[in-house]
């Protein structure tokens, strides 16, 4: 495991510093609050320009135990780049690469390295309190997920579960409202999205779903921010083989402390947990933390 964090983190680290001499003013300047921001809730300034690595480390089990269980172990890390082309609109295009390894029932195990499927966003801001400085904003989410991800097969060359798959092959909408609120040293962010999947691969269809972001963040200083969120989904049944998957659909809600840091100006760290609190998944299903740390650069 050490042997893939390592290159992993160096990446991370050192990626993010491609740029250094496209530096234009800096973002608190222009968006009139110290408040740091994680990706997808920057205030919006035209010609904002944002890249961002992510590296995420995460854990899934579907099936039953010592019946026919499947246990995941991920690696993924997120390429983004953020651009707001008008004062009120952000775009941002997302590609992850992945690294899984699958635990069959019989304890064989199998790895497997490549791209996840792709995501664009785009995020319109339809209401603000004021142009500098703003205090309330209320934006319009709206994306696509694209399939670039293989789909994974067993040992025999059958799909595994959706849940265990990097990608559908399917193109999946997505949709949704978001709110936040800025009050030096205190803001709030909430938003509601609406996953609509479709039909993939080998009549592989995902668990269309309902997502909630709930967090409040506290701005200790210029350079440190603490934030606690709670992150909701609820699922639909997802298909496999155009039947009904028995280990799909259901709730599930994680507590997600975060601390921000400023190290520099226009430089952003992140890390993160998202532990699952409430596991009301049906059937045989059960996720584990979420561990993150991502960096991020406004050019």
């Amino acid at each position: 495991m050490i042997r893939v964090w390592r290159p992993l983190l160096a990446a991370l680290v050192g990626a993010a510093a491609w740029a250094p001499g496209l530096a234009r003013a800096c973002a608190v300047c222009n968006v009139g609050d110290q408040t740091i921001t994680s990706m997808g809730t920057e205030k919006p300034y035209r010609g904002r320009l944002r890249p961002s690595l992510q590296l995420q480390h995460r854990t899934d089990a579907v099936g039953e135990e010592r019946v026919d269980r499947l246990e995941l172990r991920e690696l993924r890390l997120d390429a983004s780049l953020a651009w707001a082309p008008h004062e009120r609109l952000f775009v941002t295009g997302t590609m992850p690469v992945l690294r899984r390894e699958v635990t069959y029932v019989n304890l064989a195990r199998r790895t497997t390295h490549g791209p996840g499927d792709a995501e664009v966003r785009a995020k319109y801001f339809l209401w603000q309190d004021r142009g500098y400085g703003a205090r309330h904003l209320v934006a319009l989410l709206a994306g696509v997920k694209l399939p670039t991800g293989a789909v994974q097969r067993g040992p025999g060359g059958e799909a595994l579960p959706v849940e265990l798959q990097p990608g559908t092959g399917s193109v999946d909408p997505l949709a949704g409202l978001s709110y936040a609120h800025f009050a030096w040293p205190w803001s709030f962010y909430t938003s509601l999205q609406l996953f609509a999947s479709t039909a993939g691969a080998d009549g592989m269809r995902a668990s269309r779903s309902v997502r909630t972001t709930t967090a409040a963040q506290w701005q200790a200083s210029s350079a440190l921010g603490l934030r606690l969120g709670f992150d909701g989904r609820l699922d639909g049944k997802a298909l496999e083989g155009g039947e009904i998957e028995r280990d799909s659909g259901g709730f599930i809600g994680f507590l997600s402390p975060e601390v921000l840091l400023s190290p520099a100006q226009d430089w952003m760290v992140l890390l993160s947990v998202r532990v699952p609190v409430i596991q009301a998944l049906s059937g045989f299903h059960r996720e584990g933390p979420i561990l993150s740390l991502a960096v991020a650069r406004d050019l």
